[in-house]
């Protein structure tokens, strides 16, 4: 319980700004028809002038990737109207302290009610200084794989490789792990190939390598790889693995290019290919069991 001096303050407190914002409140309504024309050419011009420092700070931050350019131009923007806003209403005669006071107030209700948009916002920031992805790299997060298209304050849009466009908040990708495919120019793939018990295993090995060598997309360096993994049911397994351009477009045509000249070869050379068999046993039945039966 608040003793009886606290209460007195507190009650002394909201009795002397109540009646200053009641005052600012009078000299708004006690504004003649010039007041209003001299406060609206200030607010006028501060807004023409934060569009024309918006556009410069815009194209002077495009290095910097186009999520900090927007965000730095639409900041310098708002502090630009707001101290015009602020510098008109002082012109005028007005006393902005207690309404100041009253939207710090309001601001900090709107805070409280909007954390979640509050919450996007910080992570577009964040994932505007840190820049994990930009427009156009193929990126795998929250769920969701595809090409960025555009990151604004509140969500990161990518659309699909299926065509879809998505839209997830912001705050959701970045606690949650970015996968960048794009940001380097190589990535490798690790294909399966088996070939029979039977078949020379170094001269496998020799034909893929050559095979990989002439296939188009395939780097040259890192060079192409292919070691035995597994002993199969049916087959002696290798891990081919080869490098190629980072887009998912690649890796798919690559791959089918590298599927297709594999098979070829191994086929000219008289390499097998086994498919899965099953070899079954059947032991004759005792006479005594069939005689009983």
């Amino acid at each position: 319980m608040p003793s009886l001096t606290q209460w007195n303050s507190t009650t002394l407190a909201a009795q002397t700004e109540a009646p200053d914002v009641e005052e600012t409140l009078s000299e708004l309504s006690r504004l003649t028809a010039t007041d209003w024309l001299i406060a609206g050419a200030i607010i006028v011009g501060a807004l023409l002038i934060g569009l024309a420092l918006r556009a410069l700070t815009t194209k002077a931050l495009s290095g910097k990737g186009p999520l900090m350019a927007r965000l730095v131009g639409r900041l310098v923007f708002g502090l630009v109207l707001a101290f015009g806003l602020v510098y008109a209403l002082n012109q005028v005669g007005v006393s902005i302290g207690p309404l100041l006071g009253f939207l710090g107030l309001f601001g900090l209700a709107l805070a409280l009610a909007f954390q979640e948009v509050l919450g996007n916002f910080i992570a577009g920031i964040m994932l505007s200084i840190q820049r994990p992805f930009r427009v156009g790299d193929e990126i795998r997060s929250s769920g969701y794989e595809g090409v960025v298209e555009d990151v604004s304050l509140r969500t990161t849009t990518i659309r699909t490789f299926d065509g879809v466009q998505v839209y997830i908040p912001n705050n959701e990708v970045w606690k949650n792990a970015i996968e960048n495919s794009t940001e380097t120019d190589l990535r490798r793939t690790t294909f399966a190939l088996g070939v029979g018990y039977g078949d020379d295993l170094d001269s496998a090995q020799k034909l893929i390598l050559e095979t990989l060598e002439r296939v188009e997309g395939v780097a040259d360096e890192p060079a192409p790889q292919a070691f035995v993994h597994e002993f199969g049911d049916s087959s002696i397994n290798y891990a081919v693995r080869y490098w190629h351009g980072s887009p998912i477009a690649d890796e798919w045509r690559v791959r089918d290019e590298v599927a297709r000249s594999l098979k070829r070869a191994l086929d000219d050379a008289g390499v097998e290919i086994p498919f899965p068999q099953l070899d079954l046993h059947v032991q004759a039945v005792p006479t005594e069991l069939s005689n009983n039966s």
